[in-house]
This record gives C-alpha cells, sequence and structure tokens, in this order.
C-alpha cells in the first residue's frame, strides 16, 4: 500500500495556485508563514497587476486568501450593487462605513431581488409583509448619501404606471441635491412600470392606495402628482446642471422616441429627458423604448443612441414652450 501512495501523481493545482501568489503548502499552526510572490511585489506593481483584472476575476482573486481578500478590498469597493446587506455594512457603524468614499459607482440591485422591508431593525422580528416597491425605492435611493464621491450612477426600479410621476421626481430631487451630482458622468434610468404589486395601484385607486403607505413612504414620494403635464412642470423646476455628465441612458416602458417628440410636440415621458437639457458635456444619450400597448398603439422595443443636437431642439422646444 505504501508502496501505490508512493506512486501516486500530485494532484493539479488550480490556476490561481499555479502562479504562486499565496502559499498553498498546509502548515502546523506557529509555523513562520512563508511570503507569497504576490507580497513580496512592490506593493505600487502588486496593484497594477491586480487593478487589471476584470471584475470577474477581481472577485475570485479575492476569494483565494484573507490576503487577497484584503488587498483588493478598495478595488472591489469601487463599483457596489446596493442590496440589504450592502446599505447595512456600509450605514453609520457598519463594517464599511470608513470605506464610503472610495466607492465610485453604485447601482440599484435588479428589483426581481428587493426585500419588502430592505434595512429592517434585526431586534424587531417578524413584520408584516409590506409591498417592496416603495419602501425599497426610497431606501436604495436614500442610501446613496453615502457616497458623496460616486461619478457613475445606475438607478433601476419598479412603480404602479399611476405612481411613475411621483417616483420620478422623488428620485430625481434626492440624487440631484446630493454633493455627488455636480460630478456625475455617467447616468442611468431604467424604469419598469406595472401593475403587478401587491396592492394594485390604478390609477381610480391611486388616492387610497396612496393612504395606506408608511409615512416614511408618503413623504419620499411628496403630494401625490395625477397629470403628466403637472409631473413636467415640477421636474423643470427641479433640474440643476449637471455639468460633468458625458454618458447616459434612459429605458423605460412607453417613453417617447426623441424623433416622435420633435415631429409632434408631444409625447409620453418626456420628463425623464429634462435633466439632460442642462448637461453641457453630454456626448451620449442611449434611449430604449420598451413595448407598450398604449393609446398609440403597440411598440416593438428598440434601442438608439440619439444625437446631442435632437437633444438640444427638444430642449428648445420644451424650454420655449415653458416660456410661452
Amino acid at each position: 500500500m505504501s508502496s501505490y501512495r508512493s506512486r501516486r501523481r500530485p494532484a493539479p493545482r488550480d490556476k490561481v495556485n499555479s502562479l504562486g501568489l499565496f502559499p498553498t503548502e498546509d502548515v502546523k499552526p506557529g509555523t513562520p508563514r512563508t511570503l507569497s510572490q504576490l507580497e513580496r511585489l512592490p506593493t505600487d506593481i502588486a496593484y497594477i497587476v491586480v487593478k487589471n483584472l476584470a471584475k470577474r476575476d477581481l472577485g475570485n482573486f479575492a476569494r483565494c486568501s484573507s490576503v487577497c481578500h484584503d488587498f483588493t478590498l478598495l478595488l472591489r469597493l469601487r463599483r457596489i450593487i446596493l442590496t440589504s446587506d450592502g446599505i447595512r455594512a456600509f450605514r453609520d457603524g457598519g463594517k464599511y462605513e470608513m470605506y464610503r468614499k472610495y466607492v465610485r459607482c453604485a447601482r440599484f440591485v435588479n428589483p426581481s431581488g428587493w426585500d419588502p422591508d430592505p434595512v429592517w431593525n434585526e431586534g424587531e422580528g417578524n413584520r408584516t409583509y409590506r409591498d417592496p416597491t416603495v419602501p425599497a425605492l426610497r431606501t436604495y435611493t436614500q442610501s446613496l448619501d453615502y457616497f458623496s464621491d460616486i461619478t457613475e450612477l445606475h438607478i433601476t426600479y419598479k412603480i404602479p404606471a399611476a405612481a411613475e410621476g411621483n417616483a420620478f421626481v422623488a428620485v430625481y430631487a434626492s440624487i440631484s441635491k446630493q454633493p455627488f451630482y455636480q460630478q456625475l458622468r455617467k447616468l442611468e434610468f431604467v424604469v419598469e412600470k406595472t401593475q403587478e404589486t401587491a396592492y394594485y395601484w390604478t390609477q381610480a385607486d391611486l388616492n387610497p392606495e396612496y393612504l395606506r403607505l408608511e409615512k416614511e413612504d408618503q413623504e419620499f414620494l411628496g403630494d401625490r402628482i395625477l397629470k403628466e403635464e403637472d409631473v413636467d412642470t415640477t421636474i423643470k423646476r427641479l433640474v440643476v446642471p449637471a455639468p460633468s455628465l458625458r454618458s447616459a441612458m434612459i429605458s423605460v416602458t412607453g417613453i417617447a422616441r426623441p424623433w416622435e417628440a420633435l415631429r409632434t410636440g408631444e409625447g409620453r415621458g418626456l420628463f425623464y429627458y429634462y435633466p439632460f437639457f442642462q448637461a453641457p458635456k453630454l456626448v451620449e444619450l442611449i434611449v430604449n423604448v420598451k413595448g407598450d400597448g398604449g393609446p398609440q398603439g403597440p411598440r416593438s422595443s428598440s434601442r438608439c443612441s440619439l444625437d446631442i443636437t435632437q437633444l438640444k431642439e427638444l430642449g428648445n422646444q420644451v424650454l420655449g414652450r415653458q416660456k410661452s
């Protein structure tokens, strides 16, 4: 049996181990640890090596050892997805509170993963289920207060169609007041409109369902806005310059295509464009129109890159109509 063992081939090592970036041999407790090749590199060179890893590879590399985890922490925190656990980690007293200033890109978690109570207090025990739509949107939006240095923001949410205007006003009013808004270089809005929420918001039932919301959610949404013309007026009043913005995207079901708005002088969802009328350095605006079967008839999904000249024309048209 011992002879058989001596002839066995050594187990293959994985790709990362074969690079010798961290110790692979089992050592007895108390044995001095041998420095890995990564630790022997000058810090700036090791940082360059790790910095050029793809995002997925960076995450895998961080799981190789405690050394790799700690060494890549700040790089991994530059781009974050806001989740329930993530928000708790960055809030006051959280384990990542001291690293807030390193975050440069924040992305809302996909709405399919929204929690009914995104930042519940652990000591409260079981709570009655709440429709996650508004509480989650409020929580993810307000959690951006933690990150004063982000330059890239991806906002994704779902909302009942009847509350679409209120939601956009609330979100834009919140982010446009943040210190980071003046330094944003990329901004994306992905809005999913649905009637299939716990309370089935409809235009006729908007008022009573609005009153069912928790007080903090009502305060977040603000006064009820029932007409799109009123949403337009409110957003125009709220818009502030975005002097650093260079790239943007809007993805909303049924939003008016830019050329439709220019041709007809009207269209649904024009208020989504208003924040970009005062972005002088904007060079790219992607508009993704999802399928819609509304009053204008069925629409196929389409994605287009808007010519900035079109955006300026649309802005002049809207602002001219406002002055008149």
